[in-house]
């Protein structure tokens, strides 16, 4: 990858060039709340949440587990099945063909 401000190459993951500073690419932080196709142990709920809050996933799992229990097992499973209706998922992506770029799929 090459920075847009200098043309320097830089590292395909960097957000910054190590050149000039500029702000380059986007990282994967969610703007929005999405539950993503992968890193999901039941319905992808905590890796959303935890992306979208850019916070480790089993940190999320562990907390949402314990705040289950700690409000009585109702409100926890309640919200969480509220969170999997409420929640989209991740758009899925075709592999991309010989040169082109890749497409989600609608439907």
């Amino acid at each position: 990858m090459y920075c847009n401000a200098c043309g320097q190459a830089i590292a395909d993951q960097a957000n910054y060039c190590s050149h000039c500073g500029h702000t380059v690419g986007h990282s994967y932080s969610a703007t929005r709340l999405i539950r993503p196709r992968f890193d999901r142990k039941i319905a992808g709920v905590c890796a959303g949440v935890a992306h979208h809050l850019d916070l480790d996933v089993s940190l999320v799992r562990i907390l949402w587990v314990f705040l289950t229990f700690a409000a009585g097992f109702f409100p926890g499973v309640f919200a969480y099945i509220l969170a999997w209706i409420v929640m989209p998922e991740e758009p899925a992506v075709l592999p991309a063909p010989a040169g082109g770029q890749q497409q989600p799929v609608v439907g």
